[in-house]
């Protein structure tokens, strides 16, 4: 569920000055702002739910620092105290400056235990289901086809020959990326260095 609004323009200057003293706590004050008449709802439909947010109840570890995403949870409980789900706040946001590139949104788990919570958390499918497209991509964009390729022979640009050793990987690299390719991650395996790269797939200059 997108949650539109939030206070967030009427609020947008004076968070803004506090993140620029305080930091990423205006976030915390932000989300005490947005959970404060949405949890009072949730308790009139005569359940129970926690005031307010604990860090400890949350975990932020996805996305670069300018649209980094948070997943806060609350413990929901029946009127006989006994829990029966829990609700997530999913919000993204800027560690650059005080900006919530997307809407925050609600999740409802089945989990109630921190551990298993956490581990639903950490399931791409999870927190990604439902979500917009237009907030997986760039807005207007279309997501990038992308092509592949590996190298096997890293390894041996970290050798040694007649006592010297030699590590020059500029050179091994700068070939792909001469070609446009990308770096994605360097695997040993056995006795081979394995690297994996990418580039988008340049349909325009397909057929040339």
């Amino acid at each position: 569920m997108i949650i539109q609004g939030g206070g967030l323009q009427e609020y947008a200057a004076e968070l803004s000055g506090m993140f620029a003293e305080f930091g990423d706590r205006a976030y915390g004050i932000y989300i005490q702002q947005l959970m404060g008449p949405i949890c009072e709802e949730i308790r009139k439909s005569g359940y129970e739910v926690p005031a307010g947010f604990r860090l400890s109840e949350s975990v932020e570890n996805w996305g670069p620092p300018e649209e980094r995403e948070q997943c806060v949870w609350f413990l929901v409980r029946d009127d006989t105290g006994n829990p029966c789900g829990t609700a997530v706040l999913q919000i993204f946001h800027s560690h650059a400056k005080f900006h919530l590139p997307h809407p925050p949104r609600f999740l409802g788990l089945e989990e109630t235990e921190p551990e298993a919570i956490l581990q639903a958390l950490c399931t791409t499918g999870v927190r990604l289901s439902g979500l917009p497209q237009r907030y997986r991509h760039s807005a207007g964009a279309e997501p990038p086809e992308w092509e592949y390729g590996t190298d096997a022979g890293l390894l041996e640009y970290v050798q040694s020959y007649r006592g010297h050793t030699a590590v020059d990987f500029n050179y091994a690299l700068s070939s792909w990326g001469r070609h446009g390719w990308e770096l994605v991650q360097i695997v040993p395996h056995q006795d081979r260095l394995t690297g994996f790269f990418k580039r988008p797939v340049d349909r325009a200059g397909e057929g040339q």
